[in-house]
């Protein structure tokens, strides 16, 4: 299952999207964003959310505050897989949404197209520590356009040839910044999650869309040329995408499970057996058990 962004709990889920192009921005540029105040960021964020469907996993096997977050009955199951079985499943979402489906007859509609896909870890920030440098940022570059503009100067232009200053702006990006819906905050760092993650763009369908469906073919001679157009295209706006999506998976997909050690013995035996007849392992946790009750050896008396 992928939901998208906007279904999730935290509300700030791809706001480093936001946060580059406000540390990016710089006045007078004209290079607008496409927004400008509180209303239209709410609107470009929660465009940007909808474009993501995301699906979450964990790279720590073991962790009290995850089975007390997902099992409240004492009765889910932790499902084991691999990153490489995982790729397949990005795969499968991907050719939902792929550019190759669309035909003729979408010719002057708005079209709905997967963008990319991307299995990776999500990255664990204080939000409010990057935000507030941000706006410091930002706050000082606007007040040195000011001091220009009083003088009736124009801002200094940039050297674009001069190799120092592409070292010193790299020194100065957010890295975290760098990509959407990968970044939270510090207070969600229990989860320890790897994302599968599938953007969607909107745009209309021309009949160089279709002509750009040959460069799916990665042999074809400009197929790198697909990505920078597939780029362009903008977030989803205006189709209605599901909350939701559900995809096939391979029987080979789940390794093994562990069921909640806190699960009622009578509950927990039923599961393991269901589990294992059709071939699926059954681990232990190591979660919420009394040490002393495993120990083999033991001191004289």
């Amino acid at each position: 299952m992928f939901s998208r962004a906007d279904t999730f709990e935290d509300k700030n889920e791809g706001v480093e999207r936001l946060l580059l192009q406000l540390e990016a921005a710089s006045p007078d540029s004209g290079c607008g964003m496409g927004w400008s105040d509180q209303k239209s960021a709410r609107t470009e964020h929660e465009s940007l959310k909808r474009s993501h469907f995301i699906s979450c996993w964990s790279a720590n096997p073991e962790s009290v505050a995850m089975w007390s977050l997902y099992s409240p009955d004492y009765c889910s199951v932790r499902i084991s897989t691999s990153i490489y079985k995982l790729e397949g499943v990005v795969q499968e979402l991907l050719g939902k949404y792929c550019l190759s489906r669309l035909n003729e007859s979408n010719i002057g509609e708005r079209v709905v197209v997967a963008l990319a896909g991307r299995i990776a870890p999500v990255t664990y920030v204080s939000l409010a520590e990057i935000a507030a440098r941000v706006s410091r940022r930002a706050k000082a570059r606007i007040a040195l356009a000011n001091r220009y503009r009083r003088k009736g100067q124009p801002m200094p232009t940039i050297n674009w040839s001069d190799s120092n200053y592409w070292k010193r702006e790299q020194q100065r990006r957010f890295v975290e910044l760098q990509t959407a819906c990968s970044l939270k905050d510090n207070s969600f760092q229990h989860e320890q999650e790897i994302r599968l993650s599938v953007r969607l763009g909107e745009e209309y369908c021309t009949p160089r869309v279709l002509e750009e469906q040959a460069l799916l073919d990665p042999l074809h001679p400009y197929s790198s040329t697909l990505r920078s157009s597939l780029d362009s295209w903008g977030f989803v706006r205006n189709i209605a995408v599901p909350e939701r999506e559900f995809v096939a998976c391979s029987e080979k997909l789940i390794e093994s499970v562990a069921i909640d050690p806190r699960c009622p013995p009578h509950k927990a035996a039923f599961m393991k057996a269901w589990f294992e007849d059709r071939g699926v392992a059954v681990v232990q946790s190591t979660c919420f058990g009394y040490l002393p009750a495993a120990f083999e050896v033991f001191p004289d008396g």
